[in-house]
């Protein structure tokens, strides 16, 4: 009867009958005839311990081997993300996974001591760990490496005796185990291992604090056109992150918004402290920093004192976006798109008690069907004055249009919908913004002329200054709650393009925010402050026996 011992030439050392078993049918190409004649006979070598793996229960094995990692109690969380482990075994599937924690909440170290749990076990063979940047991704694998070292398992060899794998991006366990690092910040090259596929995929921080839509979008492609449809058809999938962003891949999913992922079960987002409550302070230095009055911390290992220590050392913002998870209309963003609220009719009725006056006002482009978009939004905008000689102004976006045409079809478009505003709304006011450029001032000129040709109210006001002072008045009135929808397939483009709406103007797209913005600005004038708008040579028509400009 021969022994894995007379098998060292391509036999991992110390296994198990069984594992050894498994290993050789996982390597039938690799062996010759004479040592595919004594697979039956192969046989724990004599006078040598056996390596075998964790058994289920996890808790006993990081107690045994990771003494530091449970020093202080699982959160809910930690046991079922252990738990989720445990279920793993070879051939099973499972649902992807997505664990949105709270930074600094032994997120990354579950997810590295989960993979080498599964690994030890052999419920799976090749684990891809994928992280935001290649950097990211060799420092989990090399963690990875580490804590294999720790439990005493050594390099893969080749049938020449030297090591295949256990390098800083990896790693290729002397039990048939591997994990390899991947970064979405390079190209995505042959995932593959030898003859495995991944049947473990695990990313581990993919969003970045300072991604762009283009960014993310670029990082779906990978994820879902290279990464995700090379593993194995029995592929576990985990997700770790914290949000981070507001339109990250993770928030993506939360919120539905994802195409993709559609089966995931997602756990979170969980805070560092739920019910948190702050008030300003100051420390003996003088400066002011936001104290913690009360919450109650979801784990043992962030406590209310670690993350008072956390807000002083990352500053407020970063401890409510990092650990609180708080990223809608985070830092940089201009509008509250909450605010917005659907009407299915003026209020007041139209004419009723409320006087209402109209702008159409346009953001105008000309690259068909790519490039900046040709926008014009039609405002309805109404004052009383309430208690106290309140204003109660309320502005209703009636309608918005919204293409991607060129110049001869942007014509044709204001021409019908001018016409159609007219016929519903009356007397509607159109305004056109004009570049400082003479081709702008020569298409501002056309646009007087036919307008004035058909006795319609226009105005034309130069362009200057930044966007988000121009929006002011429009960001006022909607933060304040005073600003309304009718229902339209236009809502959703409309919202999200003030949601992600930013001071800094690192937004894709800002047509249809320009555009309410100079309606709302010619129905209601300017914020007192801010740059005034000198409408460049005003139409007077004489419409319904009344002047307008």
């Amino acid at each position: 009867m021969k022994t894995a011992a007379e098998f060292s030439g391509i036999l991992p050392p110390k296994l198990s009958e069984a594992e050894a078993l498994r290993w050789i049918a996982d390597h039938l190409d690799e062996l010759t005839p004479e040592q595919l004649a004594y697979v039956d006979d192969v046989l724990l070598a004599p006078g040598e311990e056996a390596q075998t793996g964790p058994g289920d229960d996890y808790f006993q094995w990081l107690r045994d081997n990771f003494p530091n990692v449970i020093s202080k109690a699982f959160a809910p969380r930690h046991q079922q993300l252990w738990e989720w482990f445990k279920t793993i075994r070879p051939d099973c599937i499972v649902p992807p996974r997505l664990e949105i924690w709270p930074r600094g909440g032994a997120k990354s170290i579950t997810g590295r001591l989960g993979t080498v749990y599964a690994g030890a076990r052999l419920a799976r063979r090749f684990c891809l760990y994928v992280s935001e940047t290649q950097e990211q991704a060799d420092t989990h694998v090399a963690a990875i490496s580490g804590f294999f070292a720790q439990l005493g398992y050594g390099p893969a060899l080749t049938k020449q005796g030297t090591q295949k794998g256990w390098r800083r991006n990896q790693l290729r366990v002397d039990n048939g185990f591997n994990v390899a690092a991947m970064g979405l910040d390079t190209a995505v090259r042959g995932i593959n291992l030898d003859q495995f596929r991944p049947d473990m995929i695990i990313f581990d921080d993919i969003d970045g604090r300072n991604d762009t839509p283009k960014t993310t979008a670029k990082k779906e492609a990978a994820v879902t056109e290279s990464i995700l449809p090379a593993g194995s058809s029995d592929c576990v999938v985990l997700f770790l992150q914290n949000l981070v962003i507001e339109d990250g891949i993770i928030s993506r999913v939360v919120d539905g918004r994802a195409p993709y992922l559609l089966n995931a079960e997602v756990i979170g987002p969980i805070k560092a402290v739920e019910g948190l409550v702050v008030e300003d302070d100051q420390l003996p230095n003088g400066k002011w920093y936001k104290k913690i009055g009360g919450g109650v911390a979801s784990w043992a290992g962030q406590t209310l004192e670690i993350c008072q220590q956390q807000i002083l050392l990352w500053g407020w913002p970063a401890f409510k976006r990092e650990a609180q998870q708080e990223v809608a209309g985070a830092d940089g963003y201009f509008f509250d798109h909450n605010q917005f609220r659907k009407i299915e009719d003026l209020p007041g009725g139209f004419p009723g008690k409320r006087k209402w006056k109209f702008c159409r006002a346009w953001d105008l482009a000309g690259t068909e069907g790519g490039g900046d978009y040709t926008a014009g939004v039609l405002i309805a905008y109404s004052v009383e004055i309430g208690p106290g000689g309140r204003d109660d102004g309320l502005a209703v976006v009636l309608d918005v249009v919204r293409e991607q045409f060129e110049p001869n079809k942007v014509k044709r478009l204001i021409a019908q919908t001018t016409m159609a505003d007219r016929e519903t709304y009356g007397v509607v006011k159109t305004h056109f913004p004009q570049d400082p450029s003479q081709a702008g001032k020569d298409q501002a000129q056309q646009y007087q002329d036919r307008f004035r040709a058909k006795q319609v109210p226009v105005t034309v006001e130069s362009v200057r200054g930044a966007k988000a002072k121009r929006a002011s008045r429009w960001a006022e009135q909607v933060n304040a709650g005073n600003a309304y929808l009718m229902p339209g397939e236009w809502n959703h483009h409309f919202t999200e393009e003030h949601r992600k709406f930013r001071e800094d103007e690192e937004h894709d797209f800002d047509d249809q925010v320009d555009a309410a913005s100079d309606a709302m600005t010619e129905l209601a004038g300017r914020i007192a402050g801010t740059a005034a708008a000198i409408p460049k040579n005003p139409v007077f028509v004489r419409k319904r026996g009344k002047d307008f400009i």
